[in-house]
């Protein structure tokens, strides 16, 4: 039975592709700072995802981002984490450009929710919450329809690790057995979260492959998935 979804975010719930992403990312930060401080900044941002990538759950992504900028960025960390707040809340907003929406996600979401069905964003972990909150409104939700949001702040471990899985169910007090991970990066999101011992929905618009013998056990588009989503009944959530 399913009582919980996990949803990647990035070709999940929005159309969002990384290698377009970043380019507008890495402007935005340069254009909201200056020269040279912007590229610095952008150069930190961008090399210190690998950090949280390999984190080992001993601290959260958060402090281990902020390790490893203090020695690189010219200013106190408290004003970095300040002036980049202030970033994520205004400068930010020009990723909007290179969000879609996902009309069929946005339903499935829309009837997941009035089933009862727990429904939480398991996007990597690697930014804080409010660029995450604004990128899931760019893509035409309401992050209030969701019960959790992974994020920097909260997460010790990143994708692929299956360990930021398990350290979420953990969190929220939810067995894998009743939880479903939904995404399209084979590797970060079927293997990792089937690791955990989630069941997976392999979302195959723009999917991700990798190599591996793990299955998924449900695959479609994005409208296959509203269909599964139309087609769950609110017994199998709430039992």
């Amino acid at each position: 039975m399913i009582k919980n979804i996990m949803f990647d975010m990035d070709g999940t719930l929005i159309d969002c592709n990384a290698k377009v992403f970043v380019p507008v990312y890495v402007k935005a930060i340069r254009d909201a700072f200056g020269e040279p401080l912007g590229g610095i900044i952008a150069k930190v941002a961008i090399s210190g995802a690998q950090v949280m990538t390999d984190n080992d759950g001993s601290r959260t992504n958060r402090e281990a981002f902020f390790e490893y900028a203090k020695p690189r960025i010219p200013m106190p960390m408290d004003e970095f984490e300040r002036v980049m707040t202030e970033f994520y809340e205004n400068g930010y907003t020009a990723v909007a450009s290179v969000i879609k929406q996902k009309p069929a996600m946005i339903n499935a979401v829309s009837a997941l929710k009035a089933k009862g069905i727990k429904l939480i964003v398991t996007t990597n972990p690697v930014f804080p919450l409010a660029a995450l909150l604004f990128r899931l409104r760019c893509g035409g939700y309401d992050p209030a329809d969701f019960d959790f949001v992974t994020s920097y702040e909260t997460s010790g471990y990143a994708k692929p690790n299956p360990m930021y899985y398990t350290e979420t169910l953990r969190r929220l007090g939810i067995s894998p057995s009743e939880t479903l991970i939904v995404g399209n990066d084979f590797g970060e999101d079927v293997a990792a979260g089937k690791a955990a011992g989630m069941s997976a929905y392999y979302l195959t618009d723009t999917p991700i492959p990798a190599d591996g013998e793990t299955s998924p056990d449900f695959s479609g588009t994005s409208d296959d998935f509203l269909s599964f989503s139309e087609k769950l009944q609110p017994s199998d959530a709430r039992r």
